[in-house]
């Protein structure tokens, strides 16, 4: 059996879409991954076939790249199609119409209305699109055989939507933090007389990297050996104003700056530090949201420091891996570097915590699981040879 797992937005290899969700389902069928090709040479699964569709931005491009996605569909000829983008529910309807696939809608965001206001800031008539967008989704669901939400633990998102739905959290594969300990033991000589602190994925100022430079002024007051770890910065003119901002701070000697990393790399680079940070600003979106990075922190056995978000707030009570704050308050994050530095054993402790919960419950071996029991009540019939196949192990 074969499966179209589609995105006109994410990447080809998107963390969830890829390497969690066409990993999985790659040991047990074929899997066609139609997403744009943005250029970059990424090697594939044996059972993955990369279909490349052009990257469009404009409203009228984004429009084009549904069409697009529709005709590679009715070409596949799939048995299940996987959507990953708000855009393509609007797709729904036409591939009903040219496919008999299988459709399902996997909705990485809840409650869109709140997210396409601040989308749409400025603009008078906000609140009217974002309410056109949000019901205009629901009513193509319905034409969809199964919805799945990433983080909706009270199960608000499609309420009234009559279509069967599964919550599939965006957990960590244990697999990609496997890692060769000379690899760790060599990333740490270089920081033997440094105090690293970690903060690994998407750098901008709303995740809190100015507010993050802020609070390692103050650190190095008390501890000059202070190293932050920025990794993941992929924006040029960014990069240029954190750098001024080092400099007016007097950091450049505590401050690392590291582009884009691929997995085991990352994992190599957190193993290797004593904190990961989580310092989202306030942010509504932020407020419904489990941060992968807090899980994949857990997962290398590093105590995390938060912002104090709704989530993340249930998930750190859960473990006791690490401390909450108030994210708008610098002072209050480089008391709790501070603190943590200061208590070794309790930030072994902590580590250790965090890396069991991963282990037995937070990893994507539990999440997989649910994501064939979605398919097998759409009916898939698995192949023979790879009916116990699994990339979590």
């Amino acid at each position: 059996m074969k499966v179209a797992i589609v995105t006109t937005r994410h990447g080809a290899q998107d963390d969830r879409i890829y390497y969690k969700q066409a990993l999985s389902l790659a040991q047990r069928m074929d899997v066609v991954m139609i997403a744009p090709d943005d250029g970059e040479k990424l090697s594939w699964h044996p059972n993955v076939i990369f279909y490349p569709i052009p990257r469009r931005l404009s409203p009228i491009g984004r429009l084009w790249s549904l069409v697009v996605a529709v005709s590679a569909i009715r070409r596949e000829n799939p048995d299940f199609c996987h959507l990953h983008d708000l855009d393509l529910a609007l797709a729904i309807p036409f591939i009903r119409l040219f496919s008999k696939a299988k459709i399902i809608y996997d909705s990485h965001e809840v409650f869109a209305k709140e997210d396409i206001i601040l989308g749409l800031k400025g603009i008078r008539a906000s609140r009217v699109i974002a309410c056109l967008v949000e019901q205009t989704e629901k009513i193509m669901l319905k034409a969809s055989h199964y919805v799945i939400t990433a983080v909706d633990p009270d199960g608000k998102a499609f309420v009234g939507l009559k279509v069967p739905k599964s919550i599939i959290f965006n957990y960590p594969p244990i697999s990609i933090f496997k890692t060769d300990q000379k690899d760790i033991d060599l990333a740490k000589e270089a920081y033997v007389d440094s105090l690293p602190i970690i903060y690994q994925g998407t750098i901008s100022a709303d995740r809190g990297v100015f507010h993050m430079l802020d609070a390692m002024a103050l650190v190095k007051k008390k501890e000059p050996r202070i190293l932050l770890r920025l990794v993941g910065m992929q924006n040029d003119s960014l990069k240029k104003a954190i750098v001024q901002r080092i400099s007016t701070l007097g950091l450049e000697n505590n401050v690392e700056i590291t582009g884009w990393l691929p997995h085991k790399k990352i994992a190599v680079a957190m193993k290797a530090s004593l904190i990961g940070l989580v310092p989202l600003q306030p942010n509504p979106k932020y407020n419904r949201s489990l941060p992968i990075k807090l899980l994949e922190y857990l997962a290398c056995g590093l105590p995390v420091i938060s912002a104090r978000l709704p989530l993340v707030e249930s998930y750190m009570k859960d473990c006791n891996a690490g401390l909450l704050y108030d994210s708008t308050s610098s002072e209050e994050l480089a008391c709790c570097v501070l603190d943590l530095l200061a208590d070794k054993e309790s930030l072994c402790l902590m580590g250790q915590n965090g890396n069991r919960a991963v282990q037995e419950r937070w990893n994507w071996s539990n999440m997989e699981k649910v994501l064939f029991q979605v398919y097998e009540t759409l009916g898939v019939r698995w192949k023979d040879n790879n009916r116990e196949g699994s990339i979590s192990a």
